[in-house]
């Protein structure tokens, strides 16, 4: 098969998988549009696996991954460090919080860092922090669209401001 026959084929079912979308709401279409953004890239490294180009199928199964799943890769760490397994998995135990709250709590988030999740200033009321708090995960929670990673750093944050952890 030629490359112009091959790529006529292509864009022909381009165009009859586009005609689906055009019925549709904006969520659906985004959730539509990461779900084949992410095909793509499975497809994308599979054939660079294949042609031996393992460091860019590394990088394009990445992203295939967070655009699938909404997270990033288990072979990545927090923050995409590699290491994969988290402190917990590796046997030593969670993670004390920092000097903001007292020995013994369990939590990441330091209160300069919620402050600055919520969009804060020192001082902020216990209504202010509740308001930031609603606006935010209205706009990033996983069923607007959002990633449970980001809700809950969202949640995090108004928990340690409200000084629930």
């Amino acid at each position: 098969m030629s490359p112009f026959v091959a790529g006529a084929l292509l864009l022909v079912v381009l165009l009859i998988l586009a005609r689906g979308y055009t019925r549709t709401n904006a969520r659906v279409l985004a959730k539509g549009m990461r779900f084949t953004g992410g095909m793509v890239l499975a497809l994308l490294t599979v054939a660079l696996g294949i042609s031996g180009r393992i460091g860019f199928a590394f990088l394009t199964a990445g992203a295939s991954w967070y655009l699938l799943f909404g997270s990033p890769p288990p072979w990545q760490g927090p923050y995409g460090t590699s290491g994969g397994r988290g402190r917990q998995e590796q046997g030593q135990g969670p993670r004390q919080s920092g000097s903001s709250s007292s020995p013994g709590r369990l939590s990441g988030m330091s209160r300069p860092e919620a402050l600055s999740v919520l969009g804060l200033a020192d001082g902020a009321s216990e209504e202010q922090i509740r308001a930031a708090h609603r606006r935010l995960i209205l706009q990033t929670h996983p069923d607007k669209g959002g990633t449970d990673y980001l809700a809950a750093k969202i949640n995090e944050a108004k928990d340690v401001l409200l000084g629930r952890r």
